[in-house]
């Protein structure tokens, strides 16, 4: 639960992420997590930490993208994740009922 020394951190990449300044690291939970919204792992970390971080790795892809993000509170981290659900990763499983085009499921 985020605090205001804290802010949750959306992460919607199947493993998480972790993310480095210097010797700290934090742990960001994935949409392997036990709780996931709208496809994103929550977790809440430092707001400093992110404050440097986001700043430091501005042109992130995955922050530009809106595949990682932060929010003040849990409620509205719960709210973007759920907004932004339909956000696609490219690393989604593949349906398997139609594969390529020109090929036959055996």
């Amino acid at each position: 639960m985020a605090t205001p020394s804290t802010v949750t951190i959306g992460c919607k990449l199947p493993n998480g992420l972790v993310l480095s300044l210097g010797e700290t690291r934090h742990e960001l939970a994935g949409t392997r997590a036990s709780a996931v919204i709208g496809g994103y792992g929550l977790t809440p970390i430092p707001a400093d930490f992110w404050a440097a971080w986001s700043r430091k790795y501005a042109e992130f892809p995955l922050l530009k993208n809106g595949l990682i993000f932060a929010q003040s509170t849990l409620d509205k981290a719960t709210g973007q994740a759920r907004e932004q659900a339909a956000l696609r990763t490219g690393v989604e499983p593949l349906n398997p009922a139609p594969p390529a085009p020109g090929i036959t499921p055996v």
